[in-house]
């Protein structure tokens, strides 16, 4: 019984020397980089003289809209793509699949002429984390559903 508890003791010791301290560093990267993102957005509307309707993270992306100036921000820590929809009419998610794998899941935002306006990538295979595919998608169908509500009014 005193063996165990010895043990027990030990590996509590090592959990709270390796495990803890790599938790928490990674928790304060993630917390930078979300606050580099949102200065980031910020920044970008007080230069263009924008109101934001909505923003929200994207995995390592942000995306943005200001509907009163119908522009759409989207980028990440090291560019932010400003894309004015006023002759936009429609969008729709593209899914790409590599055999049984998603390979991209993409807003498109066409014309009345069916040309594309602008593109988003909400998820792109090997650039992106996997296990929040679902998460990426569900993103995907609402920013389309935004829009598209906006468009048709």
């Amino acid at each position: 019984m005193n063996h165990i508890t010895e043990n027990a003791l030990v590996a509590g010791i090592l959990l709270s020397i390796f495990i803890i301290p790599v938790v928490i560093i990674t928790r304060r990267s993630k917390q930078k980089r979300i606050a580099s993102l949102n200065k980031h957005l910020q920044t970008i509307i007080n230069e263009q003289q924008l109101s934001l309707t909505r923003s929200e993270l994207i995995g390592n992306k942000i995306i943005g809209w200001a509907q009163a100036g119908k522009t759409l921000l989207f980028g990440a820590s090291d560019g932010m793509m400003i894309n004015n929809l006023s002759t936009a009419n429609r969008c729709y998610v593209l899914k790409s699949m590599n055999g049984k794998a998603v390979k991209s899941i993409i807003l498109q935002i066409a014309d009345p002429t069916n040309r594309l306006v602008c593109s988003i990538p909400f998820y792109q295979q090997f650039m992106d984390n996997e296990q929040k595919l679902k998460q990426l998608e569900a993103q995907a169908k609402d920013w389309e559903q935004l829009l598209n509500n906006h468009f048709h009014k």
